[in-house]
């Protein structure tokens, strides 16, 4: 039953956020998003790494309804708490470790509606690393997402850019200058 009312309140919030949209301010978006897909952009900063993380509005309710017990408890009609655990819920399934595998350390940086795409969430993260030779981990959110899910990875490092596809089964991808 708190279940059901938490998933309710859930789809409720999330609705009227996404309704606060005006759709006179749609555009093109520069990421495209689509069921099971999500998208993410990298760039580095002198060892630290901020990471947008873009996914389809309708697949994070979906995710945050498979996962309804990380918020029981949590009222998500205050202002800002959707957003909040938003990036919360984000931050636990997207890692960056250092080459020798020990956990960059993280933070929220922002969450919630992304403004260049109106079907869209935006997360961004920030993660502080000991050495410019990470590697960004996407498989908890992938697995979470569900069997078909994908993410298109771009990674920014000075003048270079580069591209990946990954899903759960090949979900960590190195920043490495040399890759």
């Amino acid at each position: 039953m708190i279940r059901c009312r938490v998933a309710i309140s859930l789809a409720a919030t999330l609705a009227a956020m996404l309704a606060k949209i005006p759709l006179a301010q749609s555009r093109e978006p520069d990421v495209y998003i689509q069921t099971n897909i999500s998208a993410a952009s990298i760039v580095e900063y002198n060892n630290r790494f901020v990471v947008e993380v873009t996914i389809l509005a309708s697949d994070i309710e979906q995710m945050f309804q498979k996962s309804g017990d990380e918020r029981v408890g949590v009222d998500l009609s205050q202002p800002g708490e959707v957003e909040r655990e938003i990036g919360k819920f984000v931050e636990k399934r997207v890692a960056m470790r250092n080459n020798n595998g020990s956990a960059c350390a993280s933070k929220v940086e922002q969450a919630g509606e992304d403004p260049k795409n109106d079907e869209g969430v935006l997360v961004v993260l920030s993660f502080e690393c000991a050495g410019a030779d990470a590697i960004y981990d996407v498989t908890k959110l992938l697995m979470t997402q569900g069997p078909r899910a994908w993410q298109v990875v771009t990674i920014l490092r000075g003048d270079t850019k580069r591209q990946v596809m990954v899903n759960a089964e090949n979900s960590s991808v190195g920043l490495s200058t040399a890759q």
